[in-house]
C-alpha cells in the first residue's frame, strides 16, 4: 500500500484535497508495517544475560550462548619496613610512617635527608605517592594494682612489684591515674608516700594526704619499660597502721604495636 499525500513535492504528487478518514488509517498503517518489516529483518542482538564473578576473574555470560573471562588484576601488597631517606619505594609496597600504615601508590625515591616523611607528596605529574592505609593508635594496657590489708611499711619497704611481659610506656602527667585506698588515712598522720620505680628506680610518686582516701600522682617524665623491666610501689613515707586496701591503676600504653 503507497502513502497518499495531500500536497506535491519531494515526497510525490498529492491529491489537492483533504484525505478521508480511509486514507488517512491506510497511511498511518503502511507505515506501522514498514517499522515491522525492519525490525523483522534485523538479527537478535548479543546481549549480557548474567554475569559471575571469582576474586580473580569475571565471567559473561550472553544471550546467544557465548561466555567471556575477563581476569582481575591482584595487587600484591609487600611491607618494606619504616620509611626511609632516599630510599626507592615501589608501587604496592607498604610502608609505616607517622603512626599508620601507608600504601606507595608510585613508583619513586624518597628525598634526602633531612626531609621528613610527608603524607601528602605528590610526583611530577601531581599524582600522590601515598595513601594511608591503617592508622596505629595507642592501645591502651592498663596495670590494674590491688594491695590487701594494711599498707603501713617501714621507709624504703618494697610494696607491690611487677614485671612487664612486652614493651610499653607510662606517660608524664596524671591523665588515666587512679590511687584509692578503701579505709582512709586517719586524721593527723603523715602523708602516705609511695614511689613508682622501674627496676628500683623513681620514675614518679603517689601522695595520700591525711583524712584522705584518694591518691595525688606525680609523674614528671614519661618512662618506656621492655619486657622483662620491672615496675612497682615502694613505701617513702607512712606512720599508720589503719590506712588499708590500697587500689592503683597505672595507665601503661603498649608499644609493641
Amino acid at each position: 500500500m503507497a502513502i497518499v499525500y495531500v500536497t506535491s513535492g519531494a515526497w510525490g504528487s498529492g491529491t489537492g484535497a483533504p484525505l478521508p478518514a480511509a486514507e488517512v488509517d491506510g497511511n498511518f498503517y503502511d507505515v506501522d508495517q514498514r517499522i515491522v518489516d525492519l525490525n523483522t529483518a534485523l538479527a537478535d542482538g548479543k546481549r549480557i544475560d548474567t554475569v559471575d564473578y571469582t576474586s580473580n576473574s569475571m565471567t559473561f555470560h550472553f544471550t546467544d550462548g557465548s561466555t567471556q573471562v575477563i581476569p582481575l588484576p591482584v595487587a600484591v601488597l609487600s611491607y618494606a619496613g619504616a620509611w626511609t631517606n632516599s630510599t626507592p619505594y615501589q608501587r604496592n609496597q607498604m610502608i609505616s610512617a607517622d603512626n599508620g600504615f601507608y600504601q606507595v601508590l608510585q613508583d619513586h625515591t624518597t628525598p634526602a635527608l633531612p626531609a621528613p616523611f610527608n603524607p601528602n607528596a605528590v610526583d611530577g605529574s601531581g599524582n600522590p605517592l601515598y595513601q594511608l592505609f591503617l592508622p596505629i593508635r595507642d592501645v591502651n594496657y592498663d596495670a590494674a594494682i590491688f594491695v590487701p590489708g594494711s599498707i603501713q611499711r617501714t621507709a624504703g619497704e618494697l610494696l607491690v612489684q611487677f614485671v612487664a611481659n612486652r614493651s610499653m610506656s607510662l606517660a608524664a602527667g596524671t591523665l588515666g591515674t587512679y590511687a584509692y585506698l578503701d579505709v582512709a588515712n586517719p586524721v593527723g598522720a603523715t602523708s602516705i608516700i609511695l614511689s613508682i620505680q622501674k627496676n628500683g628506680t623513681q620514675i614518679g610518686t603517689i601522695t595520700i594526704a591525711a583524712n584522705a582516701q584518694i591518691g595525688a600522682f606525680s609523674i614528671p617524665t614519661a618512662a618506656s619499660f621492655a619486657a622483662g623491666d620491672r615496675y612497682g610501689l615502694r613505701v617513702t613515707q607512712s606512720n599508720s597502721p589503719t590506712p588499708s586496701g590500697l587500689s592503683v591503676t597505672l595507665p601503661f600504653i603498649r608499644t609493641d604495636i
